[in-house]
């Protein structure tokens, strides 16, 4: 299992510039690690052995491996009228039994086979806003941050970085980075509508299954299964409604006079053990994950709509500094330009940001303000 880590390793380093924020690192760090996670281990065989196995009326049949691919390919199915009682009182197994009626509904299950390309579609599609606000950062942070990274600078922090950074906001870049913060904006808002979506498509993916299944769970989790007096039973439990370990199956073919022959197979399913935490697991992180997302952009929108608390967040960033220098640079600066100094405080040391916004501040009797 330790050799299955060893390809993150490098994607779990903390990294030396710092360009998003703790919500954007869950959707292409956390989530992206677990998703491939999760493929990996719907993939090993070692771990579940074979994904399906087809139990036949016979010990001699030779077309056993013929109906678990079969069955494997085109899927099974439940009963809907055996997902009521207890397991060997009312039925052999949840969903598995003699039909009621000649229209009893079915609840087919084809998705088996396709579990462990959805993951992996789902670890691309979260890691797609990161990789386009790469793209569209371009190192500009960690440009503007060479050599001032390190926790003891000099006390005047060097003559050459000092002119470089008054120089590139003292000129023409100043009120020009505007696209660059609504261009990360962006990404937010792209993260929020990503892991809501998955939580839609996920639902299309097990028709309809996946948008109460979480809460199902919990509810079945903590409320008695049975009455006191065992004479009212609720349904089976979600996970074995949803992802059975054990389903029906016919076999279609043809007999020794050509007439068509059914072969009605029950199907053990070991691969959903593993599937059904995965998807409860899954349920609870996207709910969870776009409650932080929506609150981010939520929060996106307040700085850029409310000056005052662009003051706040760069002064309790930097701590050790007056309120009126950073309220001067918020009054005067862009919102764009207020949002690359913010990523720089994350970056360079402190002594050398609070030097800069002052000597910043000093520089705005000879500036005009933004529009």
């Amino acid at each position: 299992m330790i050799d299955l880590l060893s390809p993150f390793r490098s994607f779990l380093k903390p990294k030396n510039i710092i360009t998003d924020n703790n919500v954007f690192r869950l959707h292409y760090k956390f989530t992206v690690i677990m998703l491939f996670m999760f493929t990996l281990m719907v993939t090993s065989k070692q771990f579940f052995g074979e994904p399906m196995h087809c139990m036949s009326g016979s010990d001699k049949d030779d077309n056993k491996d013929a109906i678990n691919n079969y069955c494997w390919i085109y899927g099974t199915y439940t009963l809907k009228s055996q997902l009521n009682g207890i397991e060997g009182k009312h039925m052999v197994y949840a969903g598995v039994g003699p039909g009621s009626n000649k229209n009893d509904d079915q609840i087919e299950h084809t998705y088996y086979q396709w579990v462990c390309f959805v993951l992996l579609g789902q670890a691309f599609m979260f890691y797609i806003p990161h990789y386009l606000w790469k793209s569209w950062e371009g190192g500009r942070v960690r440009d503007l941050s060479a050599n001032l990274t390190l926790p003891i600078v000099a006390k005047d922090w060097t003559d050459q970085p000092r002119h470089q950074l008054l120089a590139y906001f003292n000129s023409l870049n100043t009120c020009t980075h505007n696209m660059y913060a609504l261009r990360f904006a962006f990404c937010e808002f792209l993260n929020l509508a990503n892991v809501i979506g998955q939580i839609f498509l996920l639902d299309v993916f097990l028709d309809g299954s996946f948008r109460d299944y979480g809460t199902a769970v919990a509810s079945f989790t903590y409320h008695p299964r049975l009455s006191p007096d065992l004479t009212d039973f609720v349904s089976v439990n979600p996970m074995d409604k949803f992802f059975p370990k054990v389903t029906k199956c016919w076999f279609r073919s043809y007999g020794p006079s050509g007439t068509i022959q059914f072969k009605d197979r029950l199907c053990v399913l070991p691969l959903n053990v593993i599937n059904e935490k995965i998807f409860v697991i899954l349920w609870f992180w996207l709910v969870i994950l776009a409650s932080f997302s929506a609150l981010a952009v939520f929060f996106r929108i307040l700085i850029f709509c409310i000056p005052a608390l662009r003051t706040y967040i760069l002064t309790a960033r930097l701590r050790r500094i007056k309120r009126s220098p950073v309220s001067k640079i918020v009054k005067h600066y862009s919102f764009g330009d207020w949002f690359v100094l913010y990523l720089l405080s994350k970056n360079i040391n402190q002594i050398v940001c609070i030097d800069l916004v002052k000597e910043l501040a000093k520089d705005l009797q000879y500036k005009t303000e933004c529009v």
